[in-house]
């Protein structure tokens, strides 16, 4: 899932946490390398795909819960015509981010099921579409 600046990408994350490992070469000395190591890794980007209500969509900004705790935040989210659902960005602890963790979202006032799912999710078959389309 591409980041962007202000939501993803920005002064709360840095690289790592985002999860952009590809574009930071620890090995070669760069302005901020010393201060990215000493703060570590205190979360990383992940998308959701979240059951939320049909009517509406995430922002960015809703709560992440897990276990009745907060534990992150939604950076962005939308519709997928793919899924037929709400899929978001956010940032979870480290532990938490792995493919199938089930937490919640706060929309609404309400809390709503979401999964931790593979980076770029997509349907290469169009199967929940013809799904759909065919009523099942």
């Amino acid at each position: 899932s591409y980041r962007a600046f202000g939501t993803e990408l920005g002064r709360d994350a840095t690289p790592l946490e985002a999860d952009l490992p590809r574009f930071v070469d620890l090995e070669k000395d760069f302005h901020g390398k010393e201060a990215m190591q000493e703060i570590g890794i205190r979360s990383k980007c992940v998308t959701l795909l979240i059951d939320g209500p049909a009517d509406a969509d995430p922002w960015g900004r809703e709560a992440l819960i897990h276990d009745g705790q907060k534990v992150g935040r939604l950076t962005s989210g939308g519709y997928s015509v793919a899924f037929n659902k709400s899929i978001g960005m956010g940032y979870l602890p480290p532990e938490l981010c792995v493919v199938g963790t089930k937490v919640k979202v706060r929309m609404f006032r309400e809390l709503w099921d979401a999964e931790v799912v593979q980076d770029s999710p997509y349907d290469p078959k169009n199967e929940t579409i013809r799904k759909n389309a065919d009523g099942a």
